[in-house]
């Protein structure tokens, strides 16, 4: 095997991906730090107002940055009407498991654990990540025709909520209508840092039986 294959890759956008450690590596910016939550982590300039993280790169390039260390896709989660017309089936999102953490000042945390609902005095799910892998879409012949990357549009990198658009999916399939599912979870305001740290997101592989990391 070429041992270049294992030399960390530095990419636009504040992106590493190590295929030795398994890990992509992405620099990101505190965003909400109380409130309601839809969104874990989003791209610039689309859903900071209720997003946990926010990076600046194309949700695309995650997708292909996972597709290198080897994970398979699946589909968001969706909602399907049921036979007699009138109720609706919440299907779950499909893809390899994947671990979501944060690094801030020297200490690695789960990304989970900045979410709570303190309402009812639950904790998040610690590692309830799917990669969901988005999903394509027509391009209107204004827009230049073609195929188009949901995510890169609508900023959704890692949902809390179900948009249908999510590169990384939250397990549940929850609506952000609050007449369907009233809101949940919110940002752990006191174990986070301040709007504006720099911390870094990193992403990986959900650790098998057995597996030392």
């Amino acid at each position: 095997m070429d041992a270049r294959a294992n030399v960390p890759v530095s990419l636009a956008g504040g992106m590493t991906i190590d295929r030795a450690t398994r890990e992509v590596r992405i620099e990101a910016e505190v965003a909400c730090t109380q409130g309601w939550l839809e969104q874990a982590v989003c791209r610039a300039g689309t859903r900071e107002h209720e997003s946990l993280l926010v990076v600046n790169l194309p949700p695309s390039r995650v997708h292909a940055a996972l597709l290198l260390l080897e994970m398979q896709p699946g589909r968001p989660g969706r909602w399907e009407a049921s036979s007699d017309g009138v109720t609706v089936k919440r299907i779950a999102p499909e893809g390899d498991a994947v671990e979501a953490w944060v690094e801030s000042g020297g200490v690695r945390v789960p990304l989970s654990s900045w979410i709570a609902d303190p309402v009812r005095g639950r904790r998040f799910p610690e590692h309830p990540w799917v990669f969901a892998g988005s999903r394509m879409r027509s391009r209107p012949p204004e827009r230049g025709g073609g195929e188009q990357y949901v995510a890169d549009a609508t900023g959704s990198v890692i949902g809390i909520v179900t948009f249908g658009d999510e590169v990384v999916a939250y397990r549940e399939v929850l609506s952000d209508k609050v007449e369907t599912d009233a809101p949940e979870w919110q940002a752990a305001t006191e174990r986070m840092p301040p709007p504006g740290t720099r911390v870094t997101l990193v992403l990986a592989p959900a650790a098998k039986r057995g597996d030392p990391r």
